[in-house]
């Protein structure tokens, strides 16, 4: 009986330890995903070290038309909470990319009232501070590009930074994917060209100005 007595007490202790030892677990990692920095409008830094970027979206960068706004929204919804990351990837760049969830009680218990959406790629998209990069999964990919639309449509945000031109300055600047190209009213593709100053497109004068800012003639254009 004495013997019975002293094993039930070993199994109790190390039942309890064993739940202790979850316990301490669960909080460091849910301590590891919490984020401590908001360096711009679509990237986290996480409190193990992590830079994260949103995948999916793309926020203008730095000095450029609606980055600050995109930055501070960003903050308002993120900063020092905790998530979690769906969908990671390294692009080939070495940068982590992932769906973006925020996890803390307060948030789930306000979308559950419909008064919070804790998916911070579709937050950015709908509220016009970020375009749609069509990276995301089958899984977000149509939740994303239907907030993008909406912001679209509803013609807020970085929508409101593409601008029509001033006086002469008719030149169409236009930076995709990292290349710079300039079009005249002659250019085969120029109706379609859209002067996005969130992403650093810009409308010129003269074709010198053009070439001084690092832009080259697009194909397409005539001698």
């Amino acid at each position: 009986m004495v013997y019975d007595k002293r094993m039930k007490r070993v199994w109790w202790g190390i039942f309890i330890c064993s739940l202790l030892f979850n316990f301490v677990f669960l909080v460091q990692n849910y301590n590891r995903t919490r984020v401590v920095a908001v360096p711009d409008g679509d990237s986290i830094q996480l409190s193990d070290g992590r830079r994260v970027r949103l995948l999916g979206i793309d926020a203008p960068e730095k000095g450029r038309c609606m980055a600050d706004e995109a930055r501070e929204k960003l903050k308002s919804l993120i900063f020092g909470k905790h998530v979690r990351l769906k969908d990671t990837v390294t692009d080939d760049y070495g940068r982590v990319l992932a769906i973006v969830i925020v996890e803390d009680f307060p948030t789930w218990i306000s979308y559950l009232t419909k008064k919070t959406d804790p998916l911070v790629n579709r937050v950015m998209l709908a509220s016009g501070l970020a375009k749609n990069t069509f990276s995301a999964s089958t899984d977000y990919a149509p939740t994303l590009k239907k907030a993008s639309d909406l912001a679209k449509a509803r013609n807020i945000g970085i929508y409101t930074c593409r601008t029509q031109p001033t006086g002469d300055c008719t030149i169409k600047g236009n930076v995709r994917d990292g290349e710079k190209k300039y079009y005249l009213s002659e250019c085969q593709s120029y109706r379609q060209v859209i002067v996005d100053e969130a992403y650093g497109d810009h409308w010129f004068c003269t074709e010198a100005e053009a070439i001084a800012a690092g832009f080259t003639k697009a194909a397409g254009c005539r001698k």
